[in-house]
């Protein structure tokens, strides 16, 4: 029993942890986005010679920051919700309906995530090209699979949190 208190500790806490580590990232990413932007402008207005893949870049930035952000949300149990069902219900019928839902976005985000591997490994987007950046896609194309990777994590680690009579995660994780 206690080698299970301790697992689930320990993968609610390397989650938290984690989820902290993605909103670093988006703080990264939110500044490059501005800095970005700020650079293209000055160039554009001032020496006439704007970045020509600048729009491309911040829309791939803006994309990935949305996902990790959402996968922060997800880790701590802050997504937008139905609750008419679980306003109605109290004590273990809530937690065992809010442990199906976690457990649903779970099962879920895994098949999303095989999907999505394949997805990006595929021919059509493996060799697709971005037209400003001269690169390939599929590095930017990469959040959806890790999202729905660090998503499955974050959702199973709050599944084992409200297995653990816990009545949910909702501190901050900045």
């Amino acid at each position: 029993m206690e080698l299970c208190v301790l697992v689930k500790n320990g993968v609610v806490a390397f989650s938290h942890g984690l989820a902290r580590l993605e909103l670093w990232v988006c703080k990264f990413l939110i500044v490059f986005f501005a800095g970005l932007l700020l650079v293209n402008v000055l160039l554009r207005y001032v020496l006439s010679s704007p970045l020509y893949f600048a729009e491309e870049l911040a829309v791939y930035t803006l994309i990935w920051m949305a996902f990790l952000a959402s996968s922060v949300a997800m880790a701590n149990r802050q997504m937008i919700s139905l609750t008419f069902i679980a306003d109605y219900l109290s004590g273990p019928a809530r937690t065992a309906l809010n442990i199906l839902v976690e457990a649903l976005m779970c099962a879920v985000s895994l098949v999303l995530m095989y999907v999505s591997f394949r997805w990006v490994n595929s021919g059509a987007v493996a060799f697709e090209q971005a037209l400003t950046l001269g690169t390939l896609k599929w590095p930017f194309y990469s959040i959806m699979p890790l999202f729905f990777t660090l998503t499955s994590f974050h959702t199973f680690a709050n599944v084992l949190y409200l297995l653990g009579g816990d009545a949910g995660r909702n501190e901050e994780t900045s």
